[in-house]
């Protein structure tokens, strides 16, 4: 049976209050246009505010300030934050299962630890090591001398190449390959020559990386993922890269090799970072950016090649209007040209007499 609570109790539960009717009784949350009478609803954007007329949610989950007169509402500090929880609690992770199922197959000389989890057709190759309650996807292959830290999962099918060190409670999502070869080549004479690459990859505690991202081991050194960096999907991290603590990079966003990242990075959608680049903390890249030269401490830029975000913005309102600038300008030009002509003129008849 479904989880149903008052709103009086998920408002104990998250530390708000109740706006109005605290009795009652929602089992599950939904967005404004799909919620039913029994479901809570959000408000945690102001741009989704008409569709509240429409819904037919028993309260709404708001931010401190918010009035929706005539609802009934549940008032958080941290509304966003409040979500998460919600859904945390009625849609619960499936109880974890440990044990080793009899498909997979696990080097002898891999150690693990309490209450792991295998799943079929997994590779745990040798001198692996498994923290606690460390659970494996189906189809996943882990090479040797690889680290998994206590309470960090691999979803299915994520590839770990050797001497690959994640640290604890993190999620690797599906298609993620960690510590694939550096894109490293010698070129001589119009032939490449490839690099072995003998680096390491070494993603630290609370990190979550989204499906079918990949980060590179370089030819010496290490990758590093700093704690609690969250990168979305098809995400690509090139060798030698430090990622800062707390950083975020959204999807299909890249940063090119040996480039330092600082704490608290931000880079949107389908930006970029080119290569040996040193990005201070606190940096924010807009979407479809090119940072092609060191950011200072707390940068925000955008555009190819990206410049301060202020500068840009002006560059592109006066790029929408060039077509009638130029305009424009061919009529100044042609009335400049008419003004020469007639003193020419001017001046060869007062030469004539």
């Amino acid at each position: 049976m479904a989880a149903n609570y008052s709103l009086d109790e998920l408002a104990e539960r998250l530390g708000g209050q109740v706006v109005g009717d605290g009795s009652i009784r929602v089992d599950d949350v939904a967005t404004l246009d799909q919620a039913g009478a029994e479901q809570l609803s959000f408000l945690t954007n102001a741009k989704y505010r008409a569709a509240v007329e429409g819904t037919r949610a028993a309260a709404i989950l708001v931010g401190p300030g918010t009035e929706l007169p005539g609802r009934t509402l549940l008032v958080a500090s941290e509304p966003y934050l409040a979500l998460a929880r919600l859904l945390e609690l009625f849609h619960p992770p499936p109880a974890r299962r440990p044990g080793v199922s009899p498909d997979a197959r696990v080097a002898a000389s891999a150690v693990l630890g309490a209450d792991v989890v295998i799943g079929p057709f997994a590779v745990v190759e040798d001198d692996v090591r498994l923290g606690d309650r460390a659970t494996v996807g189906a189809g996943c292959v882990i090479a040797r001398d690889c680290e998994l830290g206590e309470d960090t999962e691999l979803r299915p099918g994520v590839v770990l190449y050797p001497s690959t060190r994640i640290g604890s409670r993190c999620l690797i999502h599906s298609g993620v390959v960690l510590g694939a070869d550096g894109f490293g080549f010698a070129t001589v004479d119009g032939e490449h020559h490839k690099v072995p690459q003998t680096g390491s990859v070494a993603v630290e505690d609370e990190v979550e990386i989204g499906a079918n991202s990949t980060v590179d081991r370089g030819a010496l050194g290490q990758t590093r993922i700093g704690r609690c960096s969250k990168i979305d999907n098809l995400v690509m991290i090139a060798h030698g890269v430090t990622l800062g603590d707390g950083s975020l990079l959204a999807a299909q966003s890249g940063i090119a090799g040996s480039t330092r990242v600082g704490k608290r990075a931000v880079f949107a959608g389908q930006s970029g970072a080119a290569g040996h680049l040193e990005i201070a903390d606190g940096t924010v890249v807009a979407a479809k950016s090119a940072v092609l030269q060191d950011q200072e401490q707390g940068a925000f830029v955008a555009g190819i090649p990206a410049i301060d975000h202020r500068t840009w913005k002006r560059a592109q309102a006066i790029s929408r209007r060039l077509p009638e600038l130029w305009s424009e300008l061919r009529e100044t030009k042609a009335r400049l040209d008419r003004l020469e002509r007639m003193v020419a003129n001017e001046d060869a008849g007062e030469d004539a007499e």
